[in-house]
């Protein structure tokens, strides 16, 4: 099968697309190297540099895939409040965007969605964008029969993960100052839970 992997080079896209090769499919990459590393370009994908905001572009480097997996996002909580427009745009409008390529394609899509959904969705720019998507989703799904897969990742970590910059995970600063021999900040007392999934099971699923 041939597979459309938005967000590519990204962490999660990146540990997608080597278990996809793996099995033996032709793998498409889109990301605009925003957040994701081209060192983390696998052997065997075919990688464009195209934004899914520059709907223009799509027919230009992408050929009919049968199924795309749509994982390009500004993620993240807190950069959200200090960047809401381009979190806006990236997260739904080019989600919109894929949306609309894949009604004329009639390709069916799995949409990356976020658990901070479920705390309120009025809580901060990324988890609005992030639960508009999945509205879009269930619109297209709805009044164009668009065949729509949603999942909810928990708190991802694993191989690839962003260890520095404002976009990496919790796991991915206590990694790094594993590595430098730093000590771990703790927030609050200490007793706080969170769920935590392994990028491999989220592949695997």
């Amino acid at each position: 099968m041939k597979f459309l992997v938005t967000g590519g080079v990204g962490f999660i896209g990146t540990n997608l697309i080597k278990a996809l090769l793996k099995d033996g499919h032709e793998v498409v990459s889109i990301d605009n190297y925003s957040t994701g590393k081209k060192e983390n370009e696998q052997e065997g994908c075919k990688y464009f540099k195209v934004d899914i905001c520059d709907y223009k572009s799509f027919d230009a480097y992408i050929e009919d895939p049968d199924v795309v997996f749509h994982l390009a996002a500004l993620p993240r909580i807190q950069p959200s409040f200090k960047y809401p427009l381009i979190t806006f745009k990236t997260n739904v409008e080019g989600t919109m965007n894929l949306l609309d390529w894949c009604k004329k394609k009639n390709t069916p899509l799995v949409y990356a969605g976020s658990s901070s959904t479920h705390g309120g969705v009025y809580k901060n720019p990324y988890t609005f964008t992030k639960w508009q998507g999945e509205e879009l989703c269930k619109l297209y799904s709805k009044v164009y029969s668009l065949q729509i897969a949603i999942c909810r990742f928990y708190n991802v970590y694993g191989s690839y993960q962003l260890t520095e910059g404002e976009y990496c995970t919790v796991i991915g600063i206590f990694e790094r100052k594993h590595k430098n021999n730093e000590a771990l900040t703790i927030t609050g007392d200490g007793e706080q839970r969170r769920d935590f999934t392994h990028v491999d099971d989220i592949v695997d699923g």
